[in-house]
């Protein structure tokens, strides 16, 4: 059998184990791929996501950090790497890595909404308002951006652009935990 169909084999086995909640199985799986394949910025990028389900952040981090070693223009690995940096409390490096998402797709909606919680985690809040803005006029379908908006508008006290915000966000679709 060929190291292509071998890895390709451990990657939906990963894959599978990662759509089940067992993020240790697909982590060993991708592992497995990337014995094959070590420039796979697809497999780094799923070994990340999986390391990062089980808040193993720096170890996530150090993942896309190889997907971007070989792949730097990749905008969903710098975004999956700008989420963990948030998880782990670095939101200046965060902020960097979805500027970086910006800089190659101005239009990336969904690296504007999450540039806006950094600067909220940060309490920059209008800074935050203005990246929702900006991915609302990107895509005014995007509802996290819309809850995010609100959520910060509620924190400057503008109670009614805070309400019309979050329930924009709920027409379409957005619940939160």
């Amino acid at each position: 059998m060929s190291d292509a169909r071998i890895a390709s084999g451990w990657k939906n086995k990963g894959d599978e184990l990662f759509e089940k909640g067992d993020f240790e199985g697909a982590i060993g799986c991708y592992d497995k791929a990337l014995e094959k394949f070590p420039r796979d910025p697809d497999l780094w990028n799923k070994r990340g996501l999986a390391l990062n389900e089980l808040r193993r952040y720096e170890e996530a981090i150090k993942s896309y950090d190889k997907a971007l070693e070989h792949y730097p223009r990749e905008t969903i690995v710098w975004n999956n790497k700008g989420v963990a940096l948030d998880n782990a409390g670095n939101h200046i490096e965060a902020i960097r890595c979805f500027d970086a998402v910006i800089d190659l797709d101005p239009q990336d909606a969904g690296a504007w909404c999450n540039k806006g919680v950094s600067f909220g985690l940060l309490g920059w809040l209008n800074e935050s308002v203005e990246c929702f803005e900006t991915a609302i006029d990107i895509n005014p379908h995007h509802a996290s951006s819309w809850y995010n908006k609100g959520i910060t508008l509620v924190k400057l006290k503008h109670n009614i652009e805070a309400n019309d915000a979050i329930a924009r966000a709920r027409e379409l679709g957005f619940r939160s935990c």
